[in-house]
């Protein structure tokens, strides 16, 4: 993967409001993604996101998917943290969604350090969310942070792989899903496969790093020609599939 002119193929073919004829799509470009944060939030992000930057906490971290490329298996929370994509542009992508289309039960697949969790809980506090993280100590030092910044209790961190909590009896139906690990093609498309009788039709996924490879890349562009997806949306380093099997096909690739 040439990350590099993989960007210039999505700059050249990215789109603003101008353009798009899907009244969704369009509202979302010029009401969510523009909708401006309030300094509370951003309040928030900052004391996070200045207390993360500064960790210096080793974590001794084990793999269960494709493995980081540019970390070790032991690494700081600096380091996690400086890698992080829940941040900055694809962090505020996060809250504005749950902020706009206020989802109430909410799965994550990756908590990592909780930087993604708690974008998506300040969007929508109210919401119910679950999130996975299969790393021990990273669950552990996840758990502390989101303790600290969460507005309430109403965020489930739970130590297990992704797989092994399909495995088990899950009774909520999810209104807004975020994979964010494992990084590899074949398993994101079998997550997603299972999930299918978790989920219903208005349900929006959001899956990370969609150009982290060929295979990952390969994966993302076999659901977006899914069938059943009626809508997709590429926003480089991300991407949201929605299930509505009676609507027309569309495709989009939107500036972040």
């Amino acid at each position: 993967m040439n990350i590099g002119f993989e960007f210039i193929k999505y700059s050249l073919n990215a789109k603003g409001r101008h353009g798009i004829h899907s009244p969704f799509v369009y509202n979302l470009v010029d009401n969510v993604l523009r909708k401006p944060i309030n300094e509370e939030v951003i309040d928030r992000q900052f004391r996070l996101f200045k207390a993360l930057k500064n960790d210096a906490t080793i974590i001794n971290f084990e793999e269960f998917g494709a493995g980081s490329k540019r970390l070790k298996k032991q690494r700081s929370v600096k380091q996690i943290f400086a890698a992080n994509s829940t941040k900055n542009n694809y962090g505020n992508l996060l809250f504005r969604l749950m902020h706009s289309y206020k989802p109430m039960h909410v799965l994550e697949f990756g908590t990592s350090i909780g930087c993604g969790t708690l974008q998506l809980h300040w969007g929508n506090p109210e919401a119910k969310i679950i999130t996975i993280e299969a790393c021990k100590e990273t669950f552990e030092f996840a758990k502390k942070t989101i303790e600290q910044h969460q507005v309430n209790n109403n965020i489930k961190l739970i130590n297990s792989t992704f797989n092994r909590y399909l495995e088990e009896k899950i009774i909520e139906k999810f209104d807004f899903v975020f994979i964010d690990g494992h990084h590899d093609g074949k398993s994101l498309i079998d997550y997603i496969k299972k999930l299918e009788k978790h989920t219903h039709n208005d349900t929006i996924f959001i899956l990370d790093d969609i150009r982290w490879s060929n295979d990952m890349f390969n994966a993302w562009k076999t659901l977006v020609n899914d069938e059943q997806y009626h809508l997709s949306l590429d926003f480089f380093r991300m991407g949201i599939l929605i299930r509505q099997i009676n609507k027309q096909k569309e495709h989009f690739t939107l500036k972040k």
